[in-house]
């Protein structure tokens, strides 16, 4: 007697082979038989007719880091999108190691990004954060990355300064900690505090102790904007000396002839250091639009001394005189900085997270249309809001991508997907329907990759590169993990102002075996589980 049999669907198996029509098997949490002659009596029978069946969708970029602590609905928006599997701890902005006592501004800067859910940090290490986690229950599988922004805010604060040879083994030996226990690697956020103070050196340590555990760096590169190509050599440089695989977070440029360059660029860059010998992978979200932190606004002139001063400088009617010139000079660029103003505007600066009463009526109002119902600049209010919020403001950075240029790279080999989502605040729609927006608009309406290619980059393709050895595929002997949607219905939606509307078209879900999502309803159990490198 099998526990669930899937019959008559359309099953896209992972590997980019064409689908066909047949069964599914499943008994205990695997697979056991697939295929058009698979029949069994089962405790269940799933008629996924009209459906297509295919392995359950892994997300390689996620700030999902504290959901388990959030609310149910939170809990199960990955599940909607048909997301069976996601790695957290990405831009170098995760919550591994941080004990609220010692590292509390750490806790403050990231909270729009990772979310504020209310709970006391207290994760000393890799495994109290797994354990602490799974406690709470998971709603679909997790998988984590060491960051490294946690661990140098840990070690020097967000200090400026280079470590000294003790403070540099120091952090070493926390990456080695955590790589033994099970992280997939390390993420890198070289455009945020504290990852933008750190030098080759340091790097090009830590990088090596990930390459020793055959785990691989994922970076938010130093720039997007028309230095990118000199943030790709620098971290290129690094992958080569320390010889761990490079995966490059959502690496786009922006649709601006004064701040952007083109994907063809982008991939001509990534391909000629391929050919050299270089690993290399990446992933994009499928939006046009991001979402980063509020202090990313602002230039490393200010940010580069840490959040004590850059507090006190941001009162400074001299530092904002100063701020109000270069951020409307188009010729100033610095590196590890993208002058967002400049390339959305100031109505292109939306406002979706912040921490004190006082200031939630400004969420989900551009910075723009505030200043001036305040009648003032929007420096002046932008300066304010961040010393007033102690720099944990989340925005949306509205209509700064092409999507002409997003086509070209999520058709390239080498990229996968990933959703960048950040349950903060009032969420960048991306937590909601990253995936359902991948299928239903870029396979289904602009026709840019084949159903089988799209679920490839969604599925198996992480799961190789990971290291994720049972998932991203259906096989006999692999973790049933399935995703079964409607082709004609699947949607994820791109709307700013109502960002948390659910996609449609997802209709069951099976995560280790068990019946996650029936019927487009999730289920109350949570049957994730946490998996760690070398051990799933």
């Amino acid at each position: 007697m099998m526990d669930v049999l899937v019959i008559n669907g359309l099953i896209v198996d992972g590997t980019g082979r064409r689908a066909y029509h047949g069964n599914i098997a499943i008994k205990d949490n695997k697979i056991v038989g697939i295929g058009k002659n698979v029949y069994s009596e089962a405790n269940k029978v799933i008629d996924a007719a009209g459906l297509v069946v295919c392995p359950g969708f892994i997300d390689v970029h996620s700030h999902n880091d504290l959901v388990p602590f959030m609310s149910d609905k939170i809990q199960n928006l990955k599940l909607m999108q048909g997301v069976t599997t996601e790695l957290v701890g990405q831009c170098g902005l995760g919550v591994i190691p941080c004990v609220e006592s010692k590292d509390k501004v750490w806790k403050n800067y990231i909270k729009g990004v990772v979310g504020d859910p209310g709970i006391q940090f207290d994760f000393h290490d890799f495994d109290e954060y797994v354990t602490k986690i799974s406690e709470r229950g998971l709603k679909n599988n997790y998988a984590a990355l060491i960051s490294h922004g946690a661990v140098r805010a840990n070690v020097l604060g967000l200090n400026s300064r280079v470590p000294t040879k003790s403070e540099l083994e120091n952090m070493c030996e926390i990456v080695e900690d955590v790589m033994k226990k099970g992280a997939f690697g390390m993420s890198l956020g070289l455009q945020y505090m504290p990852g933008i103070f750190s030098d080759k050196k340091e790097l090009i340590a830590m990088c090596k102790i990930v390459k020793k555990y055959e785990g691989i760096v994922m970076v938010h590169l130093k720039n997007h904007d028309v230095s990118i190509r000199y943030a790709l050599e620098e971290i290129i440089s690094i992958a080569e000396a320390s010889g761990v695989k490079l995966h490059i977070s959502h690496l786009r440029s922006y649709d601006s002839k004064d701040f952007g360059c083109s994907a063809e660029l982008l991939i001509e860059t990534i391909e000629k250091e391929v050919d050299r010998g270089i690993d290399i992978t990446f992933d994009e979200h499928l939006y046009l639009s991001g979402s980063t932190l509020m202090t990313q606004l602002l230039p490393p002139w200010l940010t580069d001394k840490g959040t004590d001063v850059l507090l006190k400088n941001l009162k400074d009617v001299r530092v904002l005189s100063r701020l109000k010139e270069e951020l409307v000079n188009k010729e100033i660029h610095y590196r590890g900085w993208d002058n967002y103003s400049g390339i959305a505007g100031w109505d292109g600066i939306l406002i979706t997270s912040l921490g004190k009463i006082e200031n939630l009526k400004y969420i989900g109002k551009t910075i723009g249309e505030i200043a001036r119902n305040l009648k003032i600049h929007p420096v002046d209010f932008m300066a304010n809001l961040i010393v007033k919020e102690q720099t944990g403001v989340g925005i949306v950075t509205l209509d700064i991508f092409s999507e002409e240029d997003t086509i070209k790279l999520i058709r390239h080999p080498l990229q996968m997907v990933g959703s960048d989502s950040i349950p903060a605040g009032v969420p960048h729609p991306r937590l909601y329907g990253n995936f359902p927006l991948f299928i239903g608009k870029y396979v289904r309406e602009r026709k840019a990759l084949t159903l089988e290619e799209a679920v490839y980059k969604a599925t198996l393709f992480p799961a190789k590169r990971l290291g994720m050895k049972n998932v991203g595929e259906l096989s006999v002997n692999k973790i049933a993990n399935i995703t079964m949607f409607s082709f004609d219905e699947i949607t994820g939606y791109e709307d700013y102002r109502n960002s948390t509307k659910n996609p449609v078209g997802i209709k069951h879900v099976i995560l280790n075996g068990k019946i996650a999502v029936e019927n487009g309803i999730v289920s109350k159990e949570a049957n994730g589980s946490f998996l760690k490198y070398g051990f799933n």
